[in-house]
């Protein structure tokens, strides 16, 4: 009976202490615990941050694909942006990408970066044969992700590389990447070339084969340093106006070196594009005489032979003096009344307007060149060819020098090409007014 009755007065003691809400149900090996005694965690409080586990940098971004192949398919360059210069500058040799992999590969993202960055931002774009990009971000030395930077270690050699105009040394030859070139510019004292020739848009080469021109303008180029890179060739260089440089060597063999307006243009991979250079201490080539004082021209006898030995031959064509050569075409382009327009003649209009242009006579006087411009491009059958410019009443040798044209026969041939352009079998078009 007393069993009964102290099994009763238990039960009866856990029914109040559940309605109470104060039976806490202890599991085996712990403390017991009251309810109502814990410690509150406040509704604000930030869960536990996991631990982070340290990753080759590659594969934290995602580049494990690129980290295996990189040595058999290597970018064909490397370029380098930062927003305060504001260009990206390419490197094309193998050596210096394949560094550039390696240090990366080498690199391990530690941990969350704490912070602002030392130091600004630095992108290096690694550019594939195909025109695929792969680029990385560094903000400092901190790997510099969408929503948060990172730590890293590791990689010191990728910024120990150089580019153009982001790091001291290069000159003029080393943005070509090339072997044959750099040997050209460090042994050209002991094997110098036999001439320098300058070619306008594509048009006929003078060439100089006085030493003191030819040391000229390669020392020129030679002290040459990079102001900056274009970044909108199209929109702010005169891509038309081409100039190129040949220095021929004794054994028959040349380099060139071309501009587009006042830019060094360099081509190193067609597949990456031309890489256009701001250039200090160049001020001087276009006024460099290629064509030594004793050789200028003088005009007499209404022909324009001295100028260019192609115009003599284009006047020959025209004139069916050639053996078989012709004037298969003639393009002109022209501000004249304010008005730009276009010419294309053919036949023997074209054969014609090439009499009337080669004897137009022309002093050797130099003149400042103003007024309208006038452009002629003739076209042979052989597909050689003069292109002439003719800036108000006075036609262009080289930028910089232009000669006194007769204003007569200048007014006759402003005529003439308006004639030209009112006649419906000639093509011809109204390109705009001009502004200027």
């Amino acid at each position: 009976m007393k069993r009964l009755m102290g099994l009763l007065l238990a039960l009866g003691l856990l029914a109040v202490l559940a309605a109470c809400g104060h039976f806490v149900p202890i599991m085996p090996g712990t403390d017991p615990v009251i309810a109502g005694t814990e410690t509150p965690v406040p509704e604000d409080a930030a869960p536990a941050e996991d631990v982070f586990e340290t990753r080759p940098l590659m594969s934290f971004i995602g580049w494990d694909s690129f980290a295996t192949s990189y040595y058999d398919d290597t970018p064909i360059a490397l370029s380098i942006y930062t927003p305060e210069r504001g260009y990206a500058s390419p490197v094309f040799d193998r050596a210096s990408i394949v560094a550039a992999c390696d240090a990366l590969r080498s690199m391990s993202v530690t941990g969350r970066a704490e912070g602002a960055p030392i130091g600004g931002e630095t992108t290096f774009i690694f550019t594939m044969e195909n025109g695929v990009t792969w680029s990385v971000t560094f903000a400092g030395t901190d790997l510099k992700m969408p929503s948060t930077n990172y730590t890293v270690s590791g990689g010191d050699n990728l910024w120990a590389l150089t580019f153009p105009g982001y790091s001291e040394g290069y000159d003029l030859f080393d943005l070509y990447f090339d072997a044959g070139v750099r040997a050209f510019a460090d042994d050209y004292y002991n094997n110098r070339p036999v001439s320098v020739g300058r070619r306008m848009n594509g048009g006929a080469t003078l060439t100089s084969q006085d030493p003191a021109i030819v040391d000229q303008v390669f020392q020129l180029l030679a002290n040459a340093r990079i102001d900056r890179i274009e970044t909108s060739p199209d929109q702010n260089i005169d891509l038309t106006q081409t100039t190129d440089y040949v220095f021929s060597l004794p054994d028959a063999s040349y380099y060139t070196f071309s501009f587009a307006g006042p830019c060094l243009a360099v081509t190193v991979s067609e597949d990456y594009g031309t890489v256009y250079y701001w250039l200090n201490g160049l001020e001087q080539l276009p006024e460099t005489a290629v064509l030594p004082e004793s050789r200028l021209p003088t005009f007499s006898g209404g022909q324009l032979t001295a100028l260019r030995e192609d115009i003599a031959l284009a006047q020959q064509a025209a004139f069916n003096e050639l053996g078989g050569v012709t004037v298969i075409g003639v393009f002109v382009s022209y501000t004249i009344n304010g008005q730009d327009g276009y010419l294309t003649l053919s036949g023997n209009t074209a054969a014609q307007f090439v009499q009337q242009v080669t004897t137009i006579t022309a002093s050797a006087e130099q003149v400042a060149p103003q007024g309208e411009e006038i452009t002629v491009s003739v076209t042979l059958s052989d597909e050689s060819g003069p292109i002439l410019y003719f800036i108000g009443d006075s036609i262009q040798q080289v930028v910089g020098t232009n000669y006194a044209c007769d204003a007569n026969a200048m007014a006759n041939l402003r005529s003439y090409i308006l004639s030209l352009a009112q006649d419906p079998n000639n093509i011809s078009g109204i390109i705009g007014e001009s502004t200027g």
